[in-house]
């Protein structure tokens, strides 16, 4: 068995329950033809940061270490409905956001798997499952994937519903997930995200979207993306390199911050007071801050995110957009995570956003990020079609 072969070095999972596996691939089996649904008997990993019942789902820190749910997650119950099994629970770092847990790359074990969503790309990405669910308020989809060498898929903010996951902010908080390949990707997103369109056309046009933060990206990671828009032009879209308004570069991250600062406090303040002791200095330091801001300053903050959305309707003009997922390979393990600065502008404004792992580089994976404008979810998969052609 792979799972047995593999995780005990690879740490991908909190929890399998192999007796309750047994029983629901028993139960599935009963059913009639006419009873299976698109994902019958498809197993699919959970990050714990989503409620799954009967397992524990402790978001990544102590202080909820014991937590048990009697009820399933909209996306779990969603996934259920399909025919899935839930193969186990994922790790997830301190509340999907700081110390990281015991996971490794399944490519490199001295190197990272990524941001909070780490055990559930590490497992996808060794093969383990075809399908995992993640979250993501910063780019803990998109960088993981990219580590990993699957799909990741990141939908346009509040497509896939939220209930019964762990809240950090609610204007940036993301279901998502990763796959195998563009198929279980687009059954996955046509399950969780009903009411998206689907794609009626191939896209006609995108965009090269040159790095305007601060952190340094790979010659390889270029050349991945310059490979990826050659393609994309060899297929007949028009492709042109456009650069980031100024002021959107220069205030992301502030604008984030303070969304989300303000979120955690009022989500996790009870947590702080009760549990500080427990917690690192980075979600400390969050809560905090958010504790200091004022409803007017939240207010303008939001204001801003309005504006850059609006601004980047029109940069993108209906087409796509693609860039770097990561600013290149997998770190190692020691070295941190990984910057977030490719992922956290798509986060902030909820475009939907895909990685698509499309090379390598001394046989670890590079990902090259795919973006559409709010609800073109779809439009990610098919272009994801044309980059993994051979």
């Amino acid at each position: 068995m792979r799972v047995a072969k593999i995780e005990p070095t690879l740490h991908s999972f909190r929890q399998i329950n192999e007796a309750q596996l047994y029983q629901d691939a028993a139960a599935l089996d009963a059913l009639s033809a006419d009873q299976r649904g698109p994902l019958h008997g498809q197993l699919v990993a959970v990050k714990e940061v989503f409620d799954v019942a009967g397992y524990t789902c402790g978001w990544g820190t102590s202080i909820h270490a014991s937590r048990q749910p009697q009820v399933d997650s909209h996306a779990v119950e969603v996934l259920r409905a399909a025919g899935a099994i839930i193969a186990g629970i994922t790790v997830s770092t301190e509340y999907a956001m700081s110390a990281v847990g015991p996971t490794v790359n399944p490519f490199d074990p001295t190197r990272s798997p990524g941001a909070s969503s780490q055990g559930s790309a590490a497992a996808v990405g060794a093969g383990l499952v075809d399908m995992a669910l993640g979250s993501q308020t910063i780019g803990s989809i998109i960088r993981p994937a990219s580590y990993c060498g699957c799909i990741g898929f990141k939908p346009t903010w509040d497509a896939i519903d939220v209930r019964g996951s762990m809240p950090l902010s609610t204007l940036l908080d993301h279901v998502g997930f990763f796959a195998s390949d563009p198929g279980h990707a687009s059954t996955l997103l046509k399950l969780l995200a009903p009411d998206l369109r689907t794609a009626q056309t191939n896209p006609t046009k995108a965009t090269i979207l040159p790095p305007w933060y601060d952190a340094p990206t790979s010659p390889e990671m270029t050349a991945a993306v310059d490979a990826a828009a050659a393609k994309l032009a060899n297929h007949g879209m028009d492709v042109q390199t456009k650069p980031m308004p100024d002021w959107i570069a220069q205030a992301e991250t502030e604008i984030l911050d303070t969304i989300l600062a303000y979120g955690m406090a009022q989500h996790h303040g009870t947590d702080f007071d009760t549990h500080a002791d427990h917690m690192t200095a980075r979600i400390k330091d969050y809560i905090l801050r958010g504790r200091e801001i004022d409803l007017g300053v939240y207010e303008k903050a939001l204001t801003a995110r309005q504006d850059m959305i609006d601004e980047l309707q029109k940069l993108l003009n209906g087409g796509l957009a693609i860039m770097p997922s990561a600013s290149g390979v997998a770190p190692l393990s020691v070295d941190g995570t990984g910057p977030r600065d490719p992922q956290r502008l798509w986060t902030l404004v909820g475009f939907p956003s895909a990685s698509i792992p499309t090379t390598t580089s001394n046989g670890l994976p590079l990902g090259v990020q795919v973006i559409a404008p709010p609800s073109h979810d779809h439009e990610t998969i098919k272009i994801a079609d044309i980059l993994l052609e051979e």
